[in-house]
């Protein structure tokens, strides 16, 4: 993407656009992540992956 493309695709956002990505942003890394942690299959699937690993990780139980 050249600069002059990125800079009009920027601005047809608008004043909301960069509110609506961090917004974004913000629910795909953080929220959806403790979400899935909270899923009893999910929390079966880690524990048998931690299981599985040949070394230590310290501060994990």
């Amino acid at each position: 993407m050249t600069e002059e493309t990125q800079a009009s695709w920027l601005n047809r956002g608008g004043k909301w656009g960069a509110i609506v990505v961090g917004a974004a942003w913000i629910t795909l890394n953080i929220i959806v992540p403790l979400a899935l942690l909270r899923i009893p299959v999910v929390q079966k699937y880690l524990l048998a992956f931690k299981e599985k690993l040949p070394f230590d990780i310290p501060g994990i139980g």
